[in-house]
């Protein structure tokens, strides 16, 4: 007797159904490559789109806007017509990387490094864009696949791969969920993308002083007032707390300079680091500091600034340290968006970028009264709260996304 296979999660009116073990070959009508042509024949105003593998995104979405056009007689490209429904395979470098067509203004055709696959009335296509997202359909492909310098999928085994698949109704129903959770992902991240870009305009107008904050009378707040950061500003460096200082649940968090420009934004609460370094080996935040890599590869990665929010965490070496009576929060914003190119050029050196305080004293900043930069700290706080909140959103429906995948398919 043939083994039966059943998901870990299925929805109710289907348990009582097996899953049917068949090879993919099974429910396909026809498949192909796409046509070899000319680099030359791409043309912005041709009669066709040709998807490659860069057109697919990692969810299956085929990024439409982004496919190149090209002029190919109608001859040569009629068997390669992509219809509404068919699966693209890309069969190089992300074999098995698939998503679902649907029909255009324009023909669309697979690349010569992709596969079109129609599928039979006994199968969703959406289905199957899931099914190949999973890890059992990506260790099955691994096996076909001929590993060189770039990796190939034959298009001939890609009908021999073994699939356990359920009846007509549960695909699409899965099909169906699974879409609602794109849904909802996509929602989110341009949710996302357009908070990120509103604080990225507003803070130019902001310190550009196009837009100014007012008092709680209603009235304008004072001018501006330009000085130097060392007239205003004490700095200091952090000590030195190497890799191996580093321990999982360590008495004291910490901050190494790489960090600052991978981990961190204009702010720091809670930190990925901790170490059992003794309290006299450790330069310790007393909180609303503001630093700076002192060393990194790029000019660019130097000149970012953190303010730390608290108390007792310790500041790791290649660090400066600015302590002012300025808001903290305020100061590593306007050095971020307002000054960021003028400290990149402030640094030193060549294969190994240095940042000093005594270059960093010399910066010209214009300086609110500390009312409107408590005002202006507080706004974009609460702009990045919200957006954190959005990215916190995106990694739980990832997650859940995730584990529907793995428990929904066998």
């Amino acid at each position: 007797m043939e083994k039966q296979f059943i998901p870990a999660l299925r929805f109710s009116e289907f348990e009582e159904t097996n899953h049917s073990p068949v090879k993919f070959g099974s429910v396909i009508n026809n498949s192909g490559y796409g046509p070899r042509f000319n680099g030359n024949d791409y043309d912005k105003f041709g009669n066709v789109k040709t998807i490659r593998g860069t057109d697919i995104s990692l969810d299956g979405e085929i990024k439409y806007n982004k496919v190149p056009r090209a002029s190919l007689d109608e001859t040569f490209i009629k068997n390669h017509i992509l219809k509404d429904g068919d699966l693209v395979m890309i069969t190089t470098a992300d074999c098995g990387l698939t998503g679902v067509f649907r029909k255009q203004n324009i023909n669309y055709i697979p690349s010569a490094y992709a596969v079109k696959i129609s599928l039979k009335e006994t199968a969703s296509s959406i289905y199957f864009k899931y099914f190949f997202q999973t890890i059992i359909a990506k260790n099955q492909i691994n096996r076909f696949i001929r590993k060189a310098t770039v990796a190939n999928l034959p298009g001939s085994d890609i009908p021999k791969l073994k699939i356990n698949i359920p009846s007509l109704p549960e695909q699409q129903k899965i099909a169906f969920f699974l879409t609602e959770v794109d849904i909802k992902l996509s929602q989110l991240t341009k949710k996302k993308a357009l908070l990120e870009n509103y604080k990225k305009g507003v803070m130019q107008q902001i310190f550009r002083q196009e837009i100014r904050f007012k008092d709680a009378d209603g009235n304008d707040y004072g001018d501006w007032v330009e000085k130097r950061l060392g007239d205003i500003a004490m700095f200091s460096k952090g000590k030195g707390i190497s890799k191996n200082d580093i321990i999982e649940h360590g008495k004291f968090p910490c901050i190494r300079y790489g960090e600052l420009y991978t981990n961190y934004t204009e702010t720091i609460d809670v930190v990925i680091s901790f170490t059992n370094l003794s309290e006299r080996e450790l330069v310790l935040s007393n909180g609303g500091e503001v630093i700076i890599p002192a060393s990194g590869e790029t000019q660019l990665d130097i000149a970012t600034a953190s303010c730390i929010l608290r108390k007792g965490i310790a500041i790791g070496g290649d660090l400066n340290i600015i302590t002012s009576k300025m808001n903290g929060v305020f100061l590593s914003y306007y050095l971020n968006q307002a000054k960021k190119i003028e400290i990149a050029r402030l640094s030193q050196g060549s294969s190994v970028i240095h940042l000093y305080s005594k270059q960093l004293s010399l910066l010209k900043i214009t300086e609110p009264c500390l009312e409107e930069q408590n005002k202006i700290a507080n706004f974009l706080s609460d702009l990045d709260a919200k957006i954190e909140v959005l990215s916190r959103s995106i990694e739980n429906t990832e997650t859940f996304k995730k584990g529907l995948l793995q428990q929904m398919f066998v």
